[in-house]
């Protein structure tokens, strides 16, 4: 069944997928989505994420429902850390050639998004590599900063640099929605900066949480406690979910809403 999912043909061949993943099909454009994958190991304890190394599970469909995520966004916001970690970090909706061109045509079709995402690097250190793969790919980078960042090491960066006094997750996703006229922005920050979009004034409207099942991590691809699943699933109105068996490994997949 997990192989299946990942073996796209078309824009509705994406629409089964999503259905089969996360439970519901994947019909509305929320404002502010949050896409995430964690360990659980104790429902009472806030979930683990999982560092993006070789060290972590690996999964097909966890790949896919990041890039379903992706596909549906106008705009998508990331951390400075995320492009040190991450050297060959790409936004390639062809990432997977089982795939072919279906989320392209889904991103098309489906919400008649013609034009790449925005993608916004929200850092306040201004230590941005510009031969990352990210500033050669198929997204608009623009990068949203301190006073002090964008005017001492960012002067001569080779795409847009938002100067603010007090930069933020908040400030970053109004900055996309009013200024660069984005309908659906998609946060993929690292938890210590996604922790602040379930504080109150409460951003996020939806949760695309990739959740892995099994009884142990290896402590090398442990990252930061993001939050308890019985405190997220108080603050939204809804959730669907599916659970699938892959290469052995049972993961489990929860789309949240508001």
């Amino acid at each position: 069944m997990a192989a299946s999912l990942v073996e796209l043909s078309d824009a509705a061949s994406v629409d089964r997928a999503a259905r089969a993943l996360f439970g519901s099909s994947l019909d509305t454009r929320p404002a502010v989505s949050h896409s995430a994958a964690v360990w659980r190991a104790d429902e009472e304890e806030p979930v683990t994420s999982i560092r993006i190394n070789e060290h972590g599970p690996k999964s097909d469909l966890d790949f896919l429902a990041l890039h379903i995520g992706r596909a549906r966004a106008d705009g998508i916001i990331i951390t400075g850390k995320i492009l040190r970690e991450e050297p060959t970090l790409t936004y390639d909706l062809r990432a997977d050639p089982r795939w072919g061109d279906a989320l392209v045509s889904w991103r098309e079709r489906r919400w008649g998004l013609t034009d790449p995402p925005w993608l916004l690097i929200l850092t306040s250190r201004g230590e941005i590599d510009f031969d990352h793969p990210i500033f050669h790919a198929d997204v608009r980078p623009l990068i949203f900063t301190t006073d002090r960042a964008a005017s001492r090491k960012l002067a001569a960066a080779s795409c847009p640099v938002v100067a603010d006094e007090s930069p933020s997750i908040g400030r970053a996703i109004q900055h996309l929605q009013v200024t660069r006229g984005c309908d659906c922005v998609s946060i993929e920050a690292g938890p210590s900066t996604a922790r602040a979009l379930y504080e109150r004034p409460m951003l996020v409207k939806e949760l695309l949480l990739s959740v892995y099942l099994e009884a142990s991590l290896d402590e090398r691809a442990k990252g930061a406690p993001l939050v308890k699943l019985s405190e997220v699933r108080r603050l939204f109105h809804s959730e669907t979910s599916a659970t699938h068996r892959e290469s052995g490994k049972h993961w489990s997949f929860h789309r949240l809403r508001r």
